[in-house]
């Protein structure tokens, strides 16, 4: 069974802004998404892979571009290559409930 953490995390940013940053940081982390919802453009879900070693990497670089929950370390092993699952949401003050994505039509 995989272990998991879960995250909250909250930005005062511009979203489309934030989410380019966490794809860098989480890339350059060695983690993973490996799944996200978006509710309009007040929040985000992300799932993300990473091995226990590299969390606290992920954390520290995510604390510098988020406001984020406090990471307990008693729970993280340092020396761990386990593969972790990290559940995180985060809020976006700027959000105003109305985000459309426009699709295009396709024809057929």
């Amino acid at each position: 069974m995989q272990n998991k953490l879960s995250w909250e995390a909250f930005s005062n940013d511009e979203r489309n802004k934030v989410i380019e940053e966490l794809k860098n940081t989480i890339s350059s982390s060695a983690g993973y998404i490996i799944s996200f919802n978006m509710f309009s453009d007040l929040a985000l879900a992300l799932s993300i892979e990473i091995e226990e070693n590299k969390i606290k990497t992920l954390h520290t670089a995510l604390s510098l571009i988020l406001k984020i929950s406090d990471l307990d370390l008693y729970k993280v092993n340092m020396e761990s290559k386990k593969e972790w699952l990290i559940n995180m949401n985060i809020s976006f003050s700027r959000g105003k409930g109305k985000l459309k994505q426009e699709i295009p039509e396709v024809p057929g």
